[in-house]
């Protein structure tokens, strides 16, 4: 269960719109750290017991990577402390470092605790600790998850992340549009525009409201997809990246945009490569302290892709049985079919690994894994401004 548990706050007896109205900016630039805290904290408490989640997540303020306002794991949300308190944050723009101001700091703490509660809750889905009636959405939680499967690509199987990072060329998009992120960004945006919207229906609008609604208008959940659609030339994109990923995870085989798939698969092999190169960037520095890059791992052998669909049929058997919509003879023929492609899968790897010499072998070759994940930018001055320390290079 993590750090689930009750987080009483100084702000527990007023009502949501007494809440909600310190979010102002007028009322917001005025509390001290531990009364925004307090007020996160209690933000969040209202919306697990909203979503109906078995405790409540812990939040506390945190020295968060660059580009990074929050987190979210094991039961505890961390936001970017510069960002949420001073209203400043660090962002790469054109391969530097900067630290700017951010005009909407009292909004994007909230859409940022909304955001990341979303995942809290989307944990506890894919997990069973609690249970939701559209099964489909349950079965996009589990698929897309921080675990791994064997993708076919040219012939030959390499394990790629059921996550995506989006560290290929127009990966952002899959990174955006993956189920769990998907609905963390438009759940969060909408219930954001909601407060927004009573908040000036009751007290006028602000500055940091204006500042906010131009971040959605450029960069929010329709100007994304709308974008995506363009980028990929696939009106179906969000429903192709999470049945990729579906796919993948239960050994189903529902056909999609061929292009979609292509990216989707680069994407998951390359997120996971991705992990694997930190993980040898972190435990390999050599003694002048310097990363030790071109870390390629090996394709996939057949005894982990064995294992890799096993699990992979272990899982979708698990969701059949406990799917609402499905008798108990809909759910073992399914089951059946998903074991079926399993043996095939097994079958074709086998026949793929002969074709590439009988066997799969190391890869020596350097190569540094792109991280351009195409983010939009967010619309920010980078000068930054009165009421923070901005432009700064690091």
């Amino acid at each position: 269960m993590g750090d689930y548990g009750t987080y009483l706050t100084r702000y527990e007896g007023l009502s949501n719109d007494a809440l909600y109205s310190m979010y102002r900016e007028s009322v917001y630039k005025n509390l001290n750290e531990d009364e925004k805290l307090d007020l996160l904290q209690e933000t969040v408490n209202r919306d697990a017991l909203e979503y109906g989640e078995i405790g409540t997540p812990r939040v506390e303020f945190a020295e968060l990577a660059v580009n990074v306002s929050g987190e979210a794991a094991n039961g505890v949300i961390k936001v970017d402390y510069d960002m949420a308190v001073n209203g400043r944050q660090s962002i790469v723009y054109h391969d530097r470092t900067v630290a700017h101001c951010v005009d909407d700091y009292n909004i994007q703490a909230l859409n940022t605790v909304l955001h990341e509660n979303a995942h809290c809750f989307q944990e506890q889905v894919a997990d069973g600790t609690i249970e939701i009636s559209d099964s489909q959405l349950a079965a996009q939680y589990q698929g897309n998850g921080f675990t791994t499967s064997a993708v076919l690509q040219d012939g030959s199987y390499r394990l790629g992340s059921q996550y995506l990072e989006g560290v290929t060329p127009g990966g952002y998009y899959m990174y955006y549009f993956q189920a769990t992120e998907r609905d963390a960004f438009r759940m969060a945006e909408v219930k954001t525009n909601n407060i927004l919207q009573k908040l000036e229906s009751q007290h006028g609008t602000e500055p940091s409201f204006q500042a906010y609604a131009k971040g959605v208008e450029a960069n929010g959940y329709q100007a994304m997809e709308q974008r995506a659609i363009q980028l990929f030339h696939n009106p179906n994109f969000e429903h192709d990246v999470n049945q990729v990923l579906q796919n993948q995870y239960f050994g189903t085989n529902i056909p999609v945009h061929e292009n979609t798939e292509h990216a989707v698969k680069n994407e998951m092999t390359a997120t996971y490569e991705s992990w694997l190169q930190e993980t040898a960037q972190h435990d390999h520095l050599d003694l002048k302290g310097e990363e030790n890059m071109g870390f390629n791992p090996k394709p996939v052998s057949l005894e982990e892709y064995n294992q890799t669909l096993r699990d992979t049929v272990n899982a979708y058997y698990t969701h059949t049985m406990n799917d609402p919509t499905m008798s108990r003879e809909e759910a073992i023929q399914s089951a059946g079919e998903v074991a079926e492609n399993y043996h095939n899968a097994v079958e074709g790897f086998q026949e793929a690994q002969m074709q590439n010499d009988g066997t799969a072998h190391d890869t020596e070759e350097a190569g540094e894994v792109s991280a351009s994940g195409d983010s939009p930018d967010a619309g920010n001055d980078l000068d930054g401004g009165e009421g923070c320390d901005g432009g700064v290079d690091f």
